[in-house]
């Protein structure tokens, strides 16, 4: 169920049914389709006995705020309340005497708050649309923890979207001097052992999406060096879908180094220059 307290909002099913809701209210869909869209993306949890309470608990909580609240929804939420089957749900799950008691009087003050009808709507946010901070196939550089010269190369780029996401790869580049775009051309892509099934480590290629919105404060110095022709076209939504932050890049070095000296190799190497010419390689 993944909660942290007793409040309506204090669990994993909440917090992402909200945030969806949300994100499809401030895209301009009709509230209609903003509900119906959840239930059927959402069919898993709807049928968990576990979780299903708060997805109805959060749907109609986002409603209520919008001023939309329907009847059936409003209903569905005062019989799993007035049935007593929440409680009943967290008694199963070992919760304590004491916050099962707490769960009771959330549920019904939270019953009587969406009972009465909110006086103004929630307002539609505009969103904020972002570029990229680097190019696609720009060469960059910066300073490495050790005081070398690392490399990155920008694999995508996105215009004015909501995140203005970068997919960066990290090179192999460890140099006393500035690379040059030959350099980033014969280097390899950083390869990290990623342990999916304990005891079974398997190679991961070190590419990872980046957010416009998180370059600013990173106090990595980047300069491009250059720039490569990328063949491929990447999207957050189905490729290397690994989010990460611009100020820890240098430590994947840091980080690959002590690997190396702790006997680990990779058990292959990822050209870049064959990497950015084959539209199928390893995504």
């Amino acid at each position: 169920m993944g909660s942290w307290g007793t409040a309506i909002s204090s669990n994993d099913t909440y917090a992402d049914i909200k945030d969806e809701f949300f994100n499809l209210y401030n895209d301009n869909l009709e509230i209609e389709e903003i509900k119906s869209t959840l239930i059927n993306n959402n069919q898993d949890i709807i049928k968990s006995n576990e979780d299903c309470n708060n997805f109805w608990f959060a749907l109609a909580h986002c409603l209520w705020e919008c001023k939309a609240l329907d009847d059936e929804s409003l209903l569905k939420v005062t019989m799993i309340i007035d049935s007593g089957k929440d409680i009943e749900l967290w008694e199963n799950l070992g919760a304590s005497l004491s916050d099962i008691n707490k769960r009771k009087k959330v549920l019904q003050i939270f019953k009587e708050k969406i009972s009465i009808e909110k006086d103004k709507p929630k307002k539609r946010k505009k969103k904020i649309l972002r570029d990229s901070i680097f190019e696609k196939g720009d060469c960059l550089t910066f300073k490495l923890i050790s005081g070398q010269y690392g490399g990155v190369v920008i694999l995508e780029a996105e215009k004015q979207t909501e995140f203005g996401l970068n997919l960066v790869a990290m090179t192999n580049i460890q140099m006393n001097q500035k690379p040059d775009l030959k350099e980033f051309e014969r280097s390899n892509i950083l390869i990290t052992p990623e342990e999916i099934i304990p005891g079974k480590i398997n190679d991961r290629e070190v590419i990872e999406w980046n957010y416009a919105k998180m370059f600013k404060n990173c106090g990595v110095e980047f300069e491009k060096i250059g720039q490569l022709k990328i063949n491929d076209i990447f999207s957050p939504d189905k490729d290397y879908q690994s989010f990460s932050r611009w100020d820890i890049i240098p430590e994947y070095f840091d980080i690959s180094n002590k690997r190396e000296n702790d006997n680990w190799k990779a058990k292959r190497n990822l050209k870049v220059k064959e990497f950015i010419k084959r539209k199928w390689f390893f995504k």
